[in-house]
């Protein structure tokens, strides 16, 4: 108290020109005060504050499905402040509209409260929308069921995808091929063959829908499960479980004897692609235009000429049973599916001239001969094995174009 005092009795007794110094530094002393505490008021404000570009379904990071960092890999922290920076300051502007900052006090709907209104563009809010996440101004919904078709991976539910059901809206129409097995089939019956225990059983005998003494010469199954068959004119399609063809279009070719599907990928689609060869060895398309088939010329064996059969399996391997001037047995050749031209020898199975059907699995080869016998074939080792003989004459196989197996069973 006593230094205090004396203190203020100094101030008092200095002169004026002294005073006025004094108070001249005071003051400046005073400003650099209040500006210190300024700045570190706006430091604590900017450290506690969220940038709106790293809150959670809008940070960068975090809807690419990374964590925090995600935006400083992407371009670095000093980029990602200055994109913070620009997000928050130009309001509705960017992001096409989606206004991420700017005043929010206002009663008005932003453009970007708009736009999330409408998440597919289509000119209907998402709760009329039926399908909100798909552009369908058209709103089609086939099956009345409250969702639009856009939005429907299988419209009548049998489990085949619409991009691959020819009847989209009959559950029981064409059916599915069963899992971990290959179809085999005469002039008159289906037989399927499974492939984990070899065994071999009658499926059912053809029926067809039109008038007329009909031999089915060969089948393919694609990935959906979907079973076509051919007669020496007409194209069917089959129920894998009765056995019940239907007319799908006269070919235009009338001696083909082998018919496989081989997956669009080779040939930049999504959807499987239907070859059908006829007796010459010629591979040729087929595909619907205004439901008349026509076919397209993908190439032919170089010295072959067609045994009977052929399959594709992705990640097995395309192959086909054939037949060379000067060898007395069938030879199964490996075959590029886009270019025919391109074979290759990988067995000649001696003792069998009549290989009219054949198939594949993970690692085998089926091939089914006109005398009734069942062969496998191990691709590996090459080795050869009789795994049936019965009195049907074999006139095809067919497997899907993928490996279709069931799931294991959970104890």
């Amino acid at each position: 108290m006593i230094m205090k005092i004396q203190h203020k009795t100094d101030t008092l007794n200095k002169s004026p020109s002294l005073l006025m110094s004094d108070l001249f530094i005071g003051c400046v002393a005073l400003i650099l005060s209040m500006t210190a505490l300024s700045c570190d008021q706006n430091q604590e404000s900017s450290e506690g504050e969220v940038s709106p570009w790293s809150q959670g379904g809008v940070g960068a990071g975090e809807r690419a499905g990374g964590d925090a960092d995600a935006g400083a890999d992407a371009g670095g922290d000093e980029e990602a402040s200055d994109l913070n920076t620009e997000m928050t300051t130009s309001g509705s502007e960017g992001m096409g509209g989606l206004a991420v900052g700017g005043d929010d006090t206002t009663e008005t709907p932003s453009a970007g409260q708009t736009v999330m209104d409408d998440r597919d563009y289509d000119g209907l809010s998402n709760e009329e929308d039926n399908c909100p996440d798909m552009y369908n101004p058209e709103q089609s919904d086939i099956d009345a069921n409250g969702v639009g078709d856009v939005c429907e991976a299988d419209d009548d539910g049998d489990r085949i995808p619409n991009l691959w059901d020819p009847s989209p809206m009959d559950p029981a129409w064409p059916g599915r091929a069963l899992p971990d097995t290959v179809y085999a089939q005469t002039a008159s019956a289906l037989y399927a063959l499974d492939v984990k225990s070899l065994t071999l059983n009658h499926v059912a005998d053809f029926s067809f829908d039109t008038i007329g003494n009909h031999q089915v010469t060969d089948i393919a199954i694609d990935r959906a499960g979907v079973l076509w068959a051919i007669t020496f004119n007409t194209l069917w399609l089959c129920h894998p479980q009765t056995g019940e063809c239907r007319n799908q279009a006269r070919l235009p070719f009338t001696n083909f004897n082998g018919l496989t599907f081989v997956s669009g990928s080779f040939f930049g689609e999504p959807r499987d692609v239907l070859v059908g060869i006829d007796s010459t060895g010629s591979w040729r398309r087929l595909d619907f235009l205004r439901d008349i088939l026509v076919d397209e010329l993908l190439g032919i064996y170089p010295n072959e000429r067609s045994s009977g059969d052929a399959f594709s399996i992705e990640e097995v391997g395309t192959y086909a049973s054939v037949k060379r001037a000067g060898v007395n047995s069938d030879i199964i050749i490996s075959v590029n599916p886009i270019n025919p031209n391109d074979v290759e020898d990988f067995i000649t199975l001696d003792g069998y001239s009549s290989i009219y059907g054949l198939a594949g699995w993970r690692g085998k080869l089926f091939a089914f001969d006109e005398s009734g016998s069942v062969l496998v074939i191990d691709l590996a080792s090459r080795e050869v094995a009789i795994i049936n003989v019965q009195s049907e004459r074999w006139w095809g196989a067919a497997v899907s174009s993928v490996i279709r197996s069931a799931a294991p069973m959970t104890p």
